[in-house]
């Protein structure tokens, strides 16, 4: 499960870019990146996520 703190930065930058006018795809892509860059695992976005066990 992503922290609640992590997935409203991500939904902020994405709603700030379709504000912008700008590609939200590229905007999330950047996001992705930086994340990976600071040592974040993420999974692909169209897999489901698993209930806990």
């Amino acid at each position: 499960m992503i922290p609640f703190a992590a997935l409203a930065v991500v939904r902020a930058a994405v709603e700030d870019s379709q504000r912008e006018h700008d590609q939200a795809e590229a905007a999330v892509a950047r996001i992705v990146i930086e994340l990976r860059d600071q040592g974040w695992t993420l999974a692909p976005l169209d897999q489901a996520e698993q209930p806990a066990a």
